[in-house]
């Protein structure tokens, strides 16, 4: 019994060291809660958590775990209504009508509009809004115009199907907002041109991001500042879209669209880093467009790049790459491998994905083959240091790749190899022993990583 006393005074201790930390301390590790209502729950510890929770620096609102929405949406504006005079730096709101609001969706939006007013008089700095109505019978959600007006915001994060831009001012609006997360839906509430509207008025916009829904339409994002945009067009079709950022880094794209979209690169410089995912399996694609959208990043440096339904016909020479990231797919895909690689002549370092790559024999008529090209691309012999293959099982075309650009690969000091374990076909010692029989002049290190 007597053994068990330390034990339990020093459980003592650590709950008085909280007792002892700062209302600050108290307050920033009530702000870092994923629920602000679990927060006000520690109001009923002592008198002195009473009011502690009305200072937190980040409120999150969800509407799960309620015991009605009318529950939540009294609960989530006791939390914002009585907030103290501190700043609230964060606030993340999702809120969903599944359908059963209809009656009273238009006082939710006016209470949602009072919380958005409410936090931009404390300085808000970061904004997250889930909104969501299942309804469709509704109009809009229009943000209050305080917020356009916000001196203080930096991120806003906006993932709706009934929000609404089109009350964005001309211009003016959002003077320090530096990412801008937009997820649309042109067929519910939102036009292009709002949008616009919106990408033209952010002047110190540094990050975008846009998820939408659009077709055939003509949508021009200008920022001045930008740097870096990333854009999902996988539901959009044959739109055209205008990318006016003349200081723009870094530039990824997701277009697994059935009718091809256009993108115009209008201050005619390259980004630096870009990301395609281009998946196509429309027999009826013009690949016109896929060549016209590779030419104009023709100068980028880091490139990752996953086609599907292209050929490496539609690449250009890519002259200033380093760093291609080169994600395969589909059947007898190392002629691809090497016709990039001729058109990198610079390439420095290489990462291959392997996908796609189920275990194949012979008895399925699905073996691959590897043909030594006559001509080894110009980089392997001068250029590349580092070569990444991920997804390799060991089989033969596998295992002939890998030997061809360990031979040829005179400036090669380092191949990281990451097997499959499932149908990884040589044990791993005799297959590392293999491929360092073919380690050129450069002497690579060859490392096997699980």
């Amino acid at each position: 019994m007597g053994s068990k006393l330390p034990k339990l005074e020093e459980g003592l201790g650590e709950a008085d060291r909280i007792s002892q930390m700062p209302d600050e301390v108290l307050t920033r590790i009530l702000s870092f809660l994923d629920d602000t209502v679990l927060a006000v729950q520690t109001m009923v510890l002592s008198a002195r958590w009473k009011n502690l929770w009305k200072s937190v620096s980040c409120i999150r609102l969800g509407d799960d775990d309620h015991e009605s929405d009318d529950h939540f949406m009294a609960l989530a504006d006791h939390v914002v209504s009585l907030h103290d005079l501190t700043d609230i730096l964060k606030f993340d709101l999702t809120y969903v009508n599944d359908g059963i609001r209809g009656d009273v969706l238009a006082a939710d939006y006016t209470c949602i509009r009072k919380w958005i007013c409410t936090i931009v008089q404390h300085n808000v700095a970061e904004l997250r809004l889930n909104l969501s109505n299942f309804d469709g019978t509704q109009d809009p959600f229009l943000f209050p115009e305080c917020l356009f007006m916000s001196t203080t915001l930096v991120d806003l994060k906006v993932d709706s199907d009934i929000i609404s831009f089109s009350n964005c001012p001309i211009e003016g609006c959002f003077p320090r907002l530096k990412a801008l997360y937009v997820s649309v839906d042109e067929s519910e509430q939102d036009s292009p041109s709002s949008l616009e509207n919106l990408f033209r008025c952010c002047p110190v916009l540094e990050q975008l991001t846009i998820l939408g829904t659009f077709s055939e339409s003509n949508i021009t994002i200008s920022a001045p500042e930008l740097k870096t945009l990333r854009m999902d067009c996988s539901f959009c079709d044959s739109n055209t879209f205008s990318i006016n950022a003349p200081k723009l880094e870094n530039f990824g794209l997701l277009d697994n669209s059935s009718v091809p979209n256009t993108y115009h690169f209008e201050n005619g410089r390259s980004p630096i880093k870009v990301k395609l995912t281009l998946h196509n399996d429309n027999d009826d694609f013009d690949a016109d467009r896929a060549t016209a959208l590779f030419a104009q990043i023709s100068n980028v440096e880091d490139l990752s790049l996953s086609l599907k339904g292209h050929t490496a016909s539609c690449l250009p020479e890519f002259v200033k790459l380093s760093r291609l990231v080169l994600v395969l797919h589909g059947f007898n895909y190392w002629e691809f491998l090497i016709e990039c690689l001729r058109r990198c002549p610079n390439l420095k370092h290489l990462i291959v994905e392997l996908k796609d790559n189920k275990w194949r024999s012979t008895d399925d008529g699905l073996e691959w083959e590897f043909f030594n090209p006559l001509e080894c691309p110009a980089c392997l012999v001068s250029h590349l240091q580092t070569i990444s293959i991920k997804g390799f099982k060991g089989q033969q075309d596998e295992m002939d790749v890998a030997k061809f650009l360990l031979k040829n690969g005179v400036v090669l000091n380092t191949t990281i190899i990451h097997t499959v374990s499932e149908g990884l076909l040589p044990l791993k010692e005799k297959l590392l022993g293999e491929l360092l029989k073919y380690v050129g002049g450069s002497k690579s290190r060859v490392i096997l990583v699980d």
